[in-house]
């Protein structure tokens, strides 16, 4: 019994980095509202702007490619970055 604890405590593990990752969305800004930091794209994905993630540059029209994650209901921009 003892030699299946590690082997299942580690892909538990495994798993738990997996569902931590950011997920991506890609599109064009359609809003930028620095004040309440937020970006809206076109197709109506709203995010919130994380701590330290620099709304520079952004612009509607603009081609970005956001990683986010999602907590309590909300989608956190992690990185937004120009598409390429």
């Amino acid at each position: 019994m003892n030699k299946l604890v590690a082997p299942f405590a580690a892909l538990a593990f495994v798993f738990s980095i997996a569902i931590a990752q950011a997920d991506e969305a890609a599109g064009k800004v359609a809003a930028v509202d620095p004040a309440s930091g937020s970006l809206v794209l076109e197709d109506g994905t709203t995010f919130t702007i994380g701590d330290g993630v620099s709304m520079e540059g952004l612009q509607p029209g603009t081609e970005v490619t956001v990683s986010y994650q999602e907590k309590d209901g909300q989608l956190i921009a992690t990185e937004v970055a120009p598409s390429k």
